[in-house]
């Protein structure tokens, strides 16, 4: 999503007419490079977020309420410091250039009264944030800035505290509201090598690339054609996106695609179907909702990935340790040739002389009792030759025991591993957290100090009704599935699970469901497990009072009786 010069303009002029006079009570640094402002005026109250991510730079009125860091980073105190309490002059953009000065009253130390202001610069990779002062010759000049930018960084300018503030570099552009036909098409004509709406935010300023693909499809009649064969017809449009921008007229609007992220808009985007647009009443609600959106989904794939990424190494690690426990077990199915050698050399004694490194004793054990030969070690009696080969016996066995057990525990261990990971691919973020607060607890991940204590509160698990107008529940992780079998269902509820395949909890609230309702659960217990994308999937149904779970089990781990199995094919993805 591009964030325009027109939007710009869109958010400035609401801006003005909300933020005039308001007063700054709180100031936040929540993450590295974003500033969030609560600002109080005598009728209302508002949150000003100011962001430098290079994906996602912006600046706009917010609903989400920031984090407040424990340990304020400097250029928070710094604004702290010079707006806490200031109150709002004006709200100016240069142009339509993305460049947005916030001037701000305030006092210093001594009570006189002084001007400062906040210049946010939305510009992908090079976006900053940055606080100045005037001089007494009225040169402005920086007291600080969010991103520090010095000579090795850039040729045009340098951005550090006590340092003169420059303007960004300006662009060759034509301007939206003194726009002529003919330099239009001299301007197109220099780029006409680009994509028709590519050549336009070349030519024009203020245009992102999406509302000049807007623009290009107006002026075509709903086609997309060459610039330069419809430059009246552009000229037209952009005019009247000129008398938008001076009106403040604006339709803003949000565009969702399945498979494609949210796309802001602050005018209607005719050229696509009218079911598709969301209308919101401001731009600044309609910008909130849609970055707020697409955070959401930058930050659940990105902790989907995180975890994954861990899932991953552990089912790595634990795949190998079983792999050694096996062969070593392997070595182990030998041990019975030494309590034979045992037993024979006992029942031999007679024919052992001390100092005899082997002896060959019949070997009762065989049908036709053929000689074998056995090793000594010269320096022991025949009975404590014996007995060597009774304790290497024993200690091969007890450490069989042993073994069996940890290659159990192992499996257990991939099998738990396999819940984790199947409940990581359907999980939203909410579940992700929870099952990165099950990783911490069950020490896949390293509990970082200042974390915060996490509550016993269980996110809420995905809810269905059937066409028999039966309740389905499905968990998410594996908190959820403990919760959702052990206390939220009841004893005569049906409970499902993909038949020796990790994936969710189901449990429809019915006795004896109807079968469509059956298969109906049965397909989601196989759509949220890892057979998703199977075909035939078995998936186990029997009631709640049979399933139970085994005292030091892990999270989410149950055994169950008395069930039958129904073969299944999850609906798509």
């Amino acid at each position: 999503m591009s964030y325009d010069g027109i939007t710009m303009a869109a958010v400035c002029r609401e801006m003005n007419q909300q933020l005039v006079g308001a007063r700054v009570e709180k100031i936040y640094q929540p993450r590295g490079l974003e500033i969030a402002m609560h600002i109080r005026t005598r009728q209302d109250q508002f949150l000003l977020l100011c962001s430098a991510d290079s994906q996602l730079p912006r600046v706009h009125l917010t609903e989400t309420k920031p984090e407040n860091p424990q340990v304020p980073p400097a250029f928070c105190m710094l604004l702290r410091k010079h707006l806490h309490g200031a109150r709002i002059l004006s709200v100016e953009q240069t142009g339509l250039e993305r460049v947005l000065t916030i001037t701000f009253r305030s006092f210093d130390e001594i009570g006189n009264e002084t001007k400062k202001q906040l210049v946010c610069e939305i510009m992908g990779k090079h976006s900053n944030i940055i606080l100045t002062t005037q001089a007494g010759n009225g040169t402005p000049y920086i007291l600080g800035a969010v991103k520090t930018v010095t000579e090795n960084m850039s040729r045009h300018r340098t951005v550090m505290a006590n340092e003169p503030y420059i303007h960004p570099p300006g662009q060759e552009k034509l301007s939206l509201f003194s726009l002529d036909e003919e330099e239009l098409a001299q301007k197109l004509l220099a780029v006409e090598d680009q994509a028709p709406e590519r050549m336009l935010v070349a030519a024009v300023m203020g245009l992102g690339i999406h509302l000049a693909r807007e623009i290009v499809w107006r002026a075509a009649g709903g086609d997309m054609a060459h610039p330069l064969d419809m430059v009246r017809a552009l000229t037209v449009e952009l005019r009247q996106l000129a008398e938008t921008v001076n009106t403040g007229c604006f339709s803003p609007c949000i565009l969702r695609r399945p498979g494609s992220k949210p796309l802001f808009s602050p005018i209607l985007l005719k050229s696509q179907p009218r079911e598709a647009l969301t209308i919101y009443p401001t731009v600044n609600e309609g910008l909130d909702t849609c970055f707020r959106e697409i955070l959401h989904t930058r930050t659940e794939g990105s902790l989907r990935g995180q975890l994954s990424q861990v899932i991953k190494a552990a089912l790595t690690r634990a795949e190998k340790k079983l792999r050694l426990q096996e062969a070593e077990l392997k070595e182990m199915e030998g041990a019975d040739v030494y309590r034979i050698n045992g037993e024979l050399l006992t029942a031999s004694i007679h024919l052992i002389r001390p100092g005899m490194r082997e002896v060959c004793v019949p070997n009762y054990y065989s049908e036709t009792q053929d000689a074998i030969q056995i090793s000594l070690d010269p320096a022991l009696s025949p009975q404590a030759n014996a007995q060597r080969y009774f304790k290497k016996y024993r200690k091969l066995k007890d450490g069989e025991k042993i073994l069996t057990r940890r290659i159990r525990e192992t499996r257990e261990e991939l099998t738990y591993l396999d819940s984790i990971a199947a409940a990581a691919e359907h999980a939203d973020l909410e579940s992700l957290r929870e099952i990165r607060d099950e990783m911490e607890q069950a020490g896949l991940i390293r509990t970082k100090a200042e974390k915060k204590k996490s509550t016993d509160s269980v996110s809420i698990p995905l809810h269905f009704v059937s066409v028999n107008g039966i309740d389905i529940y499905v968990g998410r992780n594996n908190r959820q599935n403990d919760h959702l079998t052990l206390k939220f269902a009841s004893p005569r509820d049906t409970w499902l699970h993909t038949k020796d395949i990790p994936g969710a909890h189901v449990i429809v609230r019915d006795p004896s469901p109807p079968e469509e309702t059956l298969l109906e659960a049965a397909k989601l217990a196989a759509r949220f497990s890892r057979a998703a994308a199977s075909a035939n999937v078995p998936v186990d149904y029997t009631l709640v009072k049979h399933v139970k779970k085994p005292k030091g089990a892990k999270p989410g781990m149950v055994i169950y009786g008395h069930q039958k199995t129904v073969f299944v094919t999850p609906d798509p993805i």
